[in-house]
């Protein structure tokens, strides 16, 4: 339950640039209590984050980070408070619907679209991802759409910048929960577990990153943002 969870969610982000919360969540929560096994999720991603970021460093575009990790940061530390006011399984079933219509969309039109890497263009992506990480746990996709449109020409560029932004994010996610007394230390052996599962599958998807080529990448992106939606959508309809 651990980490063959943590295995899959590194194939899958080392590959697509985001997705192993998502996979994550579908398992930890069945021996966590929620909040738990969040914290823990974002954690275990926070290695694999790490990793990629340190692998690719040379390639992260700063000028595209400073930005979108500033309104980030208001926005999940503004949507955490919200949440816990607000009926957030509703909200999730529309999002998981919004994310099945734009990689429809993205599918379909992916080649006449692109994304001007402007600062409102930027600002509301990462606002969106800020408001949907603290709400839902799932803050990758807005960002992961913006990032892919400006940089998806070069695989190496976006992973870069998209696993730099991802860390940051994680860090101050993980501090936030260890201030809470959310992330305990009893919870270790789980993260080590967690860590060894996402070392082996980050390994597997650096071996298929290696053998696709961009226009095979992006499908792959698209694809796996339907199946978010999916996962969301079933999850809180159940």
């Amino acid at each position: 339950m651990i980490v063959l969870p943590a295995l899959a969610g590194g194939i899958i982000q080392s590959v697509t640039g985001f997705g192993a919360g998502i996979i994550m969540m579908l398992f930890f929560p069945l021996v966590l209590p929620m909040l738990k096994a969040s914290a823990l999720s974002t954690l275990v991603t926070l290695y694999l984050t790490v990793s990629l970021a340190w692998k690719f460093h040379r390639h992260v575009q700063l000028s595209l980070l400073i930005l979108p990790l500033a309104v980030f940061i208001l926005c999940t530390t503004a949507s955490l408070q919200l949440a816990t006011m607000l009926d957030t399984r509703n909200l999730s079933v529309l999002f998981g619907g919004f994310l099945i219509i734009l990689s429809i969309y993205f599918i379909r039109f992916s080649d006449r679209v692109r994304l001007k890497p402007s600062p409102v263009t930027a600002a509301v992506c990462s606002g969106l991802s800020g408001l949907c990480s603290g709400m839902f746990g799932i803050g990758g996709p807005p960002m992961v759409v913006y990032y892919l449109s400006v940089l998806g020409n070069s695989k190496e560029l976006y992973l870069a910048t998209t696993q730099m932004y991802f860390c940051v994010g994680s860090v101050y996610n993980t501090s936030m929960r260890i201030f809470r007394g959310i992330l305990t230390a009893d919870m270790l052996p789980l993260v080590v577990l967690g860590v060894a599962g996402m070392a082996a599958g980050e390994r597997i998807g650096l071996r298929i990153l290696r053998r696709i080529d961009v226009p095979t990448m992006k499908k792959a992106v698209y694809v796996f943002l339907a199946l978010s939606g999916v996962i969301t959508l079933v999850r809180n309809l159940i």
